[in-house]
């Protein structure tokens, strides 16, 4: 009896001719599978089949990256995972122009880190000078990820480790060790 009511349920949620969009989000209205207007928060009417609303947050949220482990320019061994403030800022480009925006963002946000953190000397990511790398760091992301209809507002290392040859050859030989 359960399940029989479960999916009658489903069906009139399925078929039901309103959609909702909360005050936290964005939508996008689509006709026939194709992509017409944004819409804010509200009560829309929908023809089931023909007609669809698909919303996005439109509040910030955190992006982690996992720790990466980066030679710089003089050789030199550096780790290091980062959090960032994302917001998407443009519905048509994050839902439309890319597959899963939130994806592309952390992948976007690791690969500029990554070639930009590699090309640097071990003098400038001394911890007096970090202040002024991560705003560049930040800028260069936002730049990045806008094309993807998202805003980066905060950048952080949450773990960055330079010259860990010996810890990073422990961990290497740990793993060739197998089930020794």
């Amino acid at each position: 009896m359960g399940d029989f009511l479960r999916i009658i349920l489903d069906s009139i949620g399925y078929l039901w001719p309103l959609r909702c969009v909360h005050q936290w989000e964005v939508a996008g209205y689509y006709v026939l599978g194709r992509y017409r207007y944004k819409v804010g928060p509200g009560v829309y009417p929908i023809v089931p089949w023909f007609m669809d609303v698909k919303e996005i947050s439109s509040v910030s949220g955190m992006v982690a990256t996992p720790r990466q482990d980066i030679t710089i320019e003089d050789g030199t061994l550096v780790s290091f995972s980062t959090s960032a403030w994302a917001k998407v800022i443009d519905y048509d480009l994050a839902q439309n122009n890319v597959y899963d925006y939130q994806r592309t963002t952390a992948e976007t946000i690791q690969a500029v880190l990554a070639d930009k953190i590699a090309q640097l000397s071990s003098d400038r990511l001394a911890p007096e000078k970090r202040g002024r790398l991560l705003s560049d760091l930040r800028r260069w992301v936002q730049e990045e990820a806008a094309e993807y209809g998202v805003e980066i507002s905060r950048l952080r290392f949450t773990s960055f480790i330079t010259r860990v040859r010996a810890h990073r050859f422990l961990m290497d030989s740990k793993d060739s060790l197998g089930d020794w």
